[in-house]
Parts: C-alpha cells; sequence; structure tokens
C-alpha cells in the first residue's frame, strides 16, 4: 500500500469502553487537563512528550491529531475516566506500516492514574478495538529497558517480550535500550 493508499481512520465519537475507562479523541475542552497531566516528571522521562509543555503543545497535538487520522499516519487517543470525563493519559498508534499490517503502540499516564490498572486496562481496550476495526496484524510496544512501569503494562496487557534493542531510541538526549513487545490478531486473551 503506497502512502497515497493509506486510509483514514475512523474512530467512534463516543470511543470504546469496558465500563471504567474510555477511550476518546482528544477534545479542545482538555487542553488545560492536558497541560497539566504531562507536568508529571515521569511523563517526558520516558516518551517523547517535552518537560516544557504547554498550550500552544497542546492545541499543535490536537490538530496533528486530526491530520494523522485523515491521512491515516496514526491514532491518537485520550483515556477518560467513564464516569467523570477526567482526562488519565493517551494511548496511541504511533507509527502504522500499512503495507506490513503492523502498528506500534504508545502511552503515557498522569502520576494520580497510576497503579490502578488503568494503562493495562487501556492498552488491551486499544488493541480489541484495532484488531476489531483495522486491517493490522501486529501491535508492537517499545519500552526504555529501565522503564519497568511500562514494560509491566506491556506484559500484563498480553503482549509477548521479543528482546531488546541496544541504544535504539533518543530521549532528552539520552540514548536508550529499548524492550520490544508484540501482540498478534488472535492473541489477546
Amino acid at each position: 500500500m503506497t502512502e497515497a493508499e493509506r486510509p483514514p481512520i475512523e474512530f467512534p465519537v463516543e470511543g470504546p469502553t469496558d465500563g471504567a475507562i474510555r477511550l476518546r479523541l482528544l477534545a479542545e475542552s482538555d487542553l488545560d487537563a492536558l497541560v497539566d497531566a504531562v507536568q508529571d516528571p515521569e511523563v517526558p522521562r520516558w516518551t517523547r512528550i517535552p518537560s516544557t509543555y504547554g498550550e500552544a503543545d497542546a492545541q499543535r497535538w490536537l490538530v496533528e491529531g486530526a491530520s494523522r487520522r485523515e491521512s491515516g499516519e496514526g491514532l491518537d487517543t485520550m483515556i477518560v475516566d467513564t464516569e467523570t470525563d477526567a482526562l488519565l493519559g493517551g494511548v496511541g498508534m504511533v507509527r502504522i506500516d500499512w503495507q506490513e499490517r503492523t502498528s506500534e503502540l504508545g502511552y503515557w499516564l498522569s502520576g494520580e492514574a497510576r497503579g490502578r490498572g488503568v494503562m493495562t486496562r487501556a492498552v488491551r481496550l486499544f488493541s480489541e478495538w484495532i484488531f476489531e476495526n483495522l486491517p493490522i496484524d501486529r501491535l508492537g510496544i517499545m519500552a526504555s529497558v529501565d522503564n519497568a512501569a511500562s514494560r509491566a503494562v506491556a506484559e500484563r496487557a498480553g503482549f509477548e517480550f521479543e528482546g531488546v534493542l541496544r541504544s535504539f531510541v533518543i530521549i532528552n538526549g539520552e540514548r536508550h535500550d529499548m524492550a520490544v513487545y508484540s501482540l498478534l490478531r488472535g492473541e489477546l486473551r
């Protein structure tokens, strides 16, 4: 499939839910909460979200997210509490290879939401939605080998550890060895 043949990604307005959390698209009304959530030093420590993230960054992400969906380049969703709609974090398809039918997932979680199984639920819910709605056969997760929490999410969500890519990614100017995980269509338990 060529770049011009990439299908746009259509995501339901309400988004999938498991009863406790819901995945939905970023909205203009989320921008202040998003900026607040990513101020937690653990977010930029393990992701490419800058530590100086502000309102302009959030606005740019809102616009880029819509463009990435339209062009079939990616899909970014917010994880929200089903009852309160409070922003808990984000999970997205950061890279998609439509020809190979693969995608890499990326995620982050606000400090207040950690330790409750939110991200494991979100990764499972997102993976299930992807396999049911998109022609993707393989999902991958890469996490710094030193990021025990992110690695635990991948494992609890049912992704299989495949190995380590040495000195593979630069985060905040520092090289990281990355643990690689995968989940194939039909493997979600």
